[in-house]
């Protein structure tokens, strides 16, 4: 009984070791046709430094038995290596093991999704599946399948910004092409009257004396005259029209006063003085300079005397309480006393080197020339070595002006020398931190060194309304991944490399071909147009562009050849006599 036992309970686990088999079998069998897999893209692509290796695979029914046990592992195969990703488990119903299970009685879906770092070795690269299946519990067993490739990979368009196109911020001169200089001087007149007394205190006063003898020295240095001016004004509290006409008799004595002032220098200088003639103008009453006088002087009671005076809607009523105030108060004829008087104001254009002798100095011998001419200088070149060189002769002339510091490096990365640049750019920001200049400068040099985080923190620190930083902060938005961003940011560019990138990238392949159909062009621009080409599958748009584009630049041949945006076109006989 026991040995009859034993056969049957033999018997049943063959039987079973059969069926199971059988299942596994079946299964690798028809994995071809009943489980199949589709990549989110094909080929990958590089976004903001990360590749999205995202697969969805589907299982038919009455596909996967009860008991097994399937592993998918995605591997990215690259030039020099491979990079193994997650493997995902499925599982039968009546298994126990960790995993996603799958139940035979239904089609399902599972997902096989990897965000992985970019690195260069995976531009000409593979997505594979590797899957083995078998039993729970007899992994040692297990059937190995093929090798199933699933996307290829990696298209690094993306990150192929122009950093030439980063905008560079110059701390502008305080030079002034035409500066007018002006001297002022008065004479003054009694009461009511309209002659000159140069018997009147305020005549003789030392520093009048002075002043009219500091224009009389102002006249004498001959430069070109702007213009001469003779003002009179009555002081305020006669009547209107007398006063009118009293400013305007003063006026006629200031002309002639001045006319002699002119008179008597020509006679000590020897020469005739090229003057033009004098604008005279009778001012009337002096009420502001009044008001003015009043509410600076130390009288107790100004301010209940300037509402009283402010009240009075009437000339003629205001001028009669200024009046009645000069019987009550002593110190209000003092302040009126200044104000009847003819004013000379001659104003002077100040001699200046022209630009092309500023332009000579600037290099030939720098010491000649002032901080605010040296930094003009460097405006009058278009020739980057020798705005360089002014820069740096500012720099060894004045130590502490941040302006010839930040100017330089702004220079130096316009040549590409973003080293160097950082040099003087950190200088600079030592001597005025923070400044919204410096900070756009520093932030295009931490993008050449590929420290975006950096860069993208420093120019919104220097986005302001003297820095427009939203070129610079577009460009970082690209190569950070950020495409809806980007085109915020770069909406106000036309004609622009990097806005077309930023088209393309949004699927908008027309407007970013129009956008580079008006852009300098150069090879970056033509490899660009021969990608939209390969997109659109327009292979003269593709093999003109790529023909010019590696004709400019040679290095491009290599790019194209493992390009991935080229990959359908990569075994068509022009394109392989275009790249070798």
């Amino acid at each position: 009984m026991k040995s009859i036992n034993f056969k049957l309970l033999a018997l049943l686990l063959l039987t079973a070791t059969i069926f199971s088999g059988c299942a596994i079998n079946r299964m690798v069998k028809n994995y071809d046709e009943q489980v199949n897999y589709t990549p989110a893209t094909n080929p990958l692509e590089n976004h903001g430094g990360k590749v999205a290796a995202n697969v969805k695979g589907t299982i038919s029914e009455k596909y996967f038995a009860r008991k097994a046990i399937m592993e998918v592992t995605p591997v990215l195969i690259h030039e020099n290596g491979e990079t193994e990703l997650p493997t995902v488990t499925l599982r039968g119903t009546k298994t126990t093991s960790p995993g996603t299970m799958v139940d035979r009685n239904t089609a399902s879906s599972f997902d096989l999704n990897n965000i992985i770092d970019f690195k260069p070795e995976m531009l000409a690269s593979e997505l594979v599946l590797r899957t083995k299946i078998y039993k729970e519990g007899r992994e040692d067993r297990a059937r190995i399948l093929p090798e199933e490739k699933i996307a290829d990979g990696t298209i690094n368009t993306a990150s192929r910004i122009d950093k030439g196109e980063f905008s560079v911020a110059y701390l502008a001169d305080q030079y002034e092409k035409e500066t007018i200089v002006s001297e002022k001087a008065s004479i003054f007149f009694d009461y009511m009257r309209h002659n000159l007394n140069n018997r009147l205190a305020l005549n003789r006063d030392p520093d009048n004396q002075a002043k009219i003898n500091a224009l009389s020295d102002f006249i004498k240095r001959g430069w070109q005259f702007k213009s001469i001016e003779v003002n009179a004004w009555a002081s305020p509290e006669g009547e209107v029209a007398y006063n009118e006409e009293l400013a305007g008799k003063r006026a006629q004595t200031g002309d002639k006063y001045l006319a002699d002032l002119f008179t008597k220098i020509e006679k000590e200088l020897g020469t005739t003085i090229d003057r033009g003639a004098f604008a005279v103008n009778a001012k009337g009453e002096d009420f502001d300079g009044f008001m003015a006088a009043l509410n600076a002087s130390n009288l107790p009671d100004k301010q209940a005397i300037a509402n009283v005076i402010n009240a009075q809607v009437a000339p003629a009523e205001r001028e009669r309480r200024i009046k009645d105030m000069t019987l009550i108060y002593n110190e209000i004829e003092k302040l009126l006393a200044p104000l009847r008087r003819a004013e000379f104001v001659v104003s002077l254009f100040e001699p200046k080197k022209t630009d092309a002798e500023m332009a000579m100095l600037a290099t030939s011998n720098p010491s000649e020339l002032t901080i605010e001419e040296l930094l003009y200088a460097a405006t009058l070149t278009d020739d980057l070595n020798t705005k360089l060189a002014i820069y740096k002769a500012g720099q060894r002339l004045f130590p502490n002006e941040v302006r010839f510091f930040n100017n330089a490096g702004a220079v130096l990365l316009e040549m590409g020398d973003y080293n160097a640049a950082a040099t003087d750019l950190e200088k600079a920001n030592q001597l005025a931190p923070g400044n919204v200049y410096i900070q756009n400068n520093l932030g295009v040099v931490a993008a050449y060194k590929e420290d975006y985080d950096n860069a993208l923190r420093l120019f919104n620190a220097a986005n302001s309304p003297d820095v427009n930083t939203s070129t610079n902060l577009g460009i970082i938005n690209i190569i950070q991944g950020d495409y809806q961003a980007a085109s915020t940011s770069l909406a106000t560019n036309t004609c622009t490399y990097n806005l077309a990138m930023a088209q393309l990238i949004a699927g908008n392949q027309q407007a970013a071909l129009n956008t580079l159909n008006c852009t300098p062009e150069s090879p970056q621009v033509l490899y660009l147009k021969a990608i939209i080409g390969a997109r659109r599958n327009d292979t003269n748009l593709l093999y003109d562009n790529l023909r010019k584009a590696i004709a400019a630049e040679p290095g491009y041949k290599d790019i194209a050849k493992k390009d991935r945006e080229f990959i359908r076109f990569f075994n068509q006989a022009e394109f392989q006599e275009i790249v070798n």
